[in-house]
């Protein structure tokens, strides 16, 4: 803004200079949440550290059970023994993806908080790493039911039924939050 004098020269120039994140942030309300910016970025590293040691953990017991494969004496039961190095896997597949996307959701992007659309992808990884695992899981189950166990065939289609009940759930909160936007 320029400053005249009564004559009508110039006699100076007004610069304001503001920081517009802190402007934004003081606006609306968010200072106390940067200030503990820190500490939540501390805990969600230490939470995805500790996934990423159980994954480890999972894998080396993965790979131990494919070790007694052909470690093993008696070969009477080796038909069942894959099922066991699968759900290790699995589930190191579904930790290691909620560890991926506790470090990449809570420490390395920057997500504004107000905003729904920035929780939707989070949550929408969350539940389908969760539907692949316990589809994986059902699908063993009936499996070893067929193979070995028939007592266990109504714990796998009710394992099945949980996954399809999952996956429409997830459908209708992608379309209504797709809808929402």
């Amino acid at each position: 803004m320029r400053c005249l004098n009564d004559d009508g020269t110039v006699k100076g120039i007004l610069v304001v200079d503001i920081d517009l994140s802190n402007a934004i942030e003081f606006l609306m309300g968010d200072g106390k949440r940067k200030k503990l910016q820190p500490f939540f970025i501390s805990v969600y590293s230490l939470i995805a550290g500790v996934l990423f040691i159980v994954v480890g953990v999972l894998l080396f017991s993965a790979a131990s059970e494919i070790a007694t494969l052909f470690d093993s004496d008696s070969y009477e039961d080796l038909h069942l023994k894959p099922f066991g190095i699968i759900i290790f896997l699995t589930l190191a597949l579904a930790v290691f993806d909620l560890g991926k996307t506790t470090l990449e959701e809570g420490v390395l992007m920057h997500k504004v908080i107000f905003r729904q659309s920035s929780k939707r992808p989070t949550i929408t990884r969350f539940i389908a790493a969760i539907l692949i695992a316990v589809s994986i899981e059902s699908l063993l189950l009936m499996f070893k039911s067929v193979l070995e166990s028939p007592e266990y065939v109504m714990n796998a289609v009710a394992m099945m039924a949980a996954a399809i009940g999952l996956l429409i759930g997830l459908g209708v909160y992608v379309y209504l939050g797709a809808k929402a936007e």
